[in-house]
């Protein structure tokens, strides 16, 4: 979550027949909500078999016609990409809704998790379904590494720090990359899959925020200082811009952002976006907490 760039591998290399060695990799700036591990994203490799988490529709088929092969190949190693992060998203949402159930959380938080969860498989089938038709086969997503466990928080202020960095954080410039994509595509395939998944990453952003301030409300000042932290340690990160660098108008037209645009949109989320919504939370959330202490010593001025 450090901006653009290489922050993660996904993959042993893999041999082409150029004799080039290639490694799915992990970029900061991905899509859908990441499935962290500490401080790393974690994603299935990528795998060339059949199966249906590649959607497929004529509606849904972009024009290749007049690509080359290294622009194709180019799009479905982008596409891929990202539909192996919004595969890992339904991993962070399952765990986020039990994590919710293990705090007690309201019904509605829970439920739309669930939703999500279902949104993310819809997102990395038509991520995939782009990649395989950009390469001419059929891609799709290795086992997801568990490692034969995920652990479930059951710690409030640990749940809420990692919903904002997953969620308010990751999921915000998620739906605001997806919207900038959109407005530079033109493949009408690739416009369709764009709006859809800007719209329910915008959702799953709220969602996020909602159980964000749900958790400070009910932890208090603990839950509340973790929040603050968390989103001071963020909105501290930079990202590094490559100024010379534009979005290449094949790669544009079909949905892809160069990584000096990402991270201004990244930077730009950070900063109008997230910082002031951040803030707006930690004060009302300030708020309440102070108005919950004070009940109890009114209760008492009462009685006395």
């Amino acid at each position: 979550m450090n901006g653009c760039g290489v922050t993660g591998v996904l993959s042993e290399g893999q041999f082409k027949t150029d004799g080039t060695c290639c490694y799915s990799v992990v970029l900061s700036a991905c899509t859908g909500r990441p499935f962290l591990e500490g401080a790393h994203a974690i994603a299935a490799p990528l795998a060339a078999s059949e199966n249906d988490w590649s959607a497929s529709s004529a509606s849904l088929e972009p024009c290749v016609d007049a690509l080359t092969l290294d622009v194709r190949s180019a799009l479905a190693e982008a596409w891929a990409r990202d539909g192996l992060y919004e595969h890992a998203s339904v991993a962070s949402f399952g765990r986020f809704a039990l994590e919710l159930m293990a705090v007690g959380a309201p019904a509605r938080l829970v439920e739309d998790a669930h939703l999500a969860a279902i949104d993310e498989v819809r997102h990395a089938r038509l991520c995939l379904g782009l990649a395989s038709a950009y390469a001419g086969s059929s891609l799709s997503p290795g086992a997801f590494p568990f490692g034969g466990r995920v652990e479930v928080e059951s710690d409030l202020a640990s749940i809420a720090v990692r919903a904002v960095r997953e969620g308010c954080v990751g999921e915000t410039i998620a739906s605001m990359q997806a919207a900038e994509q959109l407005e530079l595509a033109r493949d009408p395939a690739v416009r369709r899959i764009l709006a859809a998944i800007a719209e329910d990453e915008a959702r799953h952003a709220e969602l996020a925020w909602r159980a964000v301030a749900w958790a400070v409300r009910t932890g208090g000042e603990v839950v509340r200082a973790a929040v603050e932290s968390a989103f001071a340690e963020e909105l501290a990160r930079t990202a590094a811009t490559s100024e010379s660098e534009s979005d290449a108008d094949d790669l544009a037209i079909h949905g892809r952002l160069s990584p000096a645009r990402m991270s201004a949109v990244s930077l730009f989320g950070r900063a109008q976006v997230i910082r002031p919504a951040a803030e707006a939370l930690l004060v009302r959330s300030g708020e309440a907490v102070a108005a919950a202490d004070a009940a109890p010593r009114a209760c008492e001025v009462t009685r006395g």
